[in-house]
């Protein structure tokens, strides 16, 4: 081989070397501005379709990552009717299964790492929910309103997929672990919520009627128990209110374990009384016996270890007179309720109390509202649907 043909190797060499960084570079600021264009549509979309709202069931006309560098995949789910179909639609559509699906994506860090990676920048750092939003849309067609069309992107074939499979068995999962008291689909959300105002109404009332003096004829022995047990609870949380402000008061100023056992019937709780009689028992051997030292010694071991048992039972009784206090609250409101509703019969009678009248409308629109809902829910759990497609779209 002659010079110049080293030459002419080492030249090309070098040139291809040239070519082949300035195409990476190239091909790196393009894959950028497609990120950050999806970025901005992905943006855009979710802002979109908060403004037009959760029920609609028309096909999202925004194009969210319509190019072709990004990979799409259709889940296509056949439901019972068109009623079910809608439901699942707004559910699946819907905040509260959103929030559980990123919840589901947030518990795999390589799942988080597929799915939100090319959208990481500082402007999305914290916004992911949005994000989520914009990597799938979810629609009914007019040709077949029982068959639901959900449309999953990502950066790659292989985190699309992850994702569309992500989606049905969080669906799946929150379906599973779904309360009556906490429906997924808004529609039952919305009647639970309008069950719960009325439940507070109807407190509401019943608290403002038993504070109110009963001027009824009628003497009933059960109202006679109830108005002589509520009077005791009265006493005992008058009791309890004294000794929780005795006690607030020690605890703001920072006093020592000692000035709590100064509080009238406060020693009744848990076994303070027991050790505080045992510390002041070997505390008078320290004084008025001359002691071995290891006996010494051992004394004031017991005497340390009753302390701290004696200042961890004063913190229990705390506690445990709060939670007296809790469930004679309870209990007084609870049999002032009844008493109320032993006074709602005569009251209706003779029509002297139109608050009575109220209640009685109020109690009887709650129980016709409760069944409509425990009917539409149970409705609900027992819907299912199945997969008729499942595939990459071209």
């Amino acid at each position: 081989m002659q010079a110049w043909h080293c030459i002419a190797i080492i030249t090309v060499s070098i040139l291809l070397f040239i070519y082949g960084i300035f195409r990476n570079e190239i091909e790196d600021h393009v894959y950028e501005q497609e990120v950050d264009r999806a970025i901005t549509n992905a943006k855009a979309s979710g802002e979109d379709r908060n403004k037009i709202g959760e029920n609609s069931t028309s096909p999202n006309k925004e194009k969210i990552l319509d190019s072709p560098a990004w990979a799409k995949y259709e889940v296509i789910l056949k439901c019972k009717d068109s009623k079910q179909a809608q439901v699942h639609l707004e559910t699946i559509k819907g905040a509260s299964f959103l929030k559980f699906f990123l919840n589901q994506i947030r518990s795999s860090a390589t799942a988080s790492e597929l799915i939100f990676s090319p959208f990481k920048s500082e402007f999305f750092s914290e916004d992911e929910y949005s994000i989520l939003q914009s990597l799938f849309s979810a629609h009914t067609i007019l040709e077949d309103d029982t068959v639901i069309h959900i449309t999953c992107r990502g950066h790659t074939s292989k985190s699309t997929k992850l994702f569309a499979t992500l989606i049905l068995d969080s669906y799946k999962l929150a379906r599973q672990q779904e309360e009556k008291s906490q429906p997924l689909a808004s529609s039952l959300l919305i009647q639970y919520e309008e069950l719960t105002l009325l439940e507070e109404q109807i407190i509401f009332l019943k608290e403002e009627i038993s504070t109110e003096t009963n001027d009824g004829s009628t003497i009933n022995v059960e109202a006679i128990a109830l108005s002589s047990e509520m009077m005791m609870l009265e006493q005992e949380l008058a009791q309890y209110k004294k000794i929780l402000l005795e006690i607030d008061k020690l605890f703001k100023a920072d006093k020592p374990t000692d000035e709590y056992l100064k509080i009238e019937s406060f020693s009744q709780f848990g076994m303070i009384d027991e050790l505080k009689n045992t510390i002041h028992q070997l505390r008078s051997m320290l004084v008025n016996q001359e002691l071995e030292d290891v006996v010494f010694i051992e004394v004031k071991k017991n005497i340390e270890t009753n302390e701290l048992l004696l200042k961890n039972e004063v913190a229990n009784a705390i506690e445990d007179l709060k939670a007296k206090t809790i469930k004679g609250m309870e209990r007084k409101k609870t049999l002032s309720f009844r008493l109320v509703d032993l006074r709602k019969s005569e009251g209706l009678k003779d029509g002297s109390h139109t608050k009575f009248s109220l209640l009685k409308e109020l109690e009887e629109k709650l129980q016709s509202l409760s069944l409509q809902y425990q009917k539409s829910f149970t409705d609900w759990k027992q819907s299912s649907f199945d997969v008729v497609r499942s595939s990459f779209a071209e």
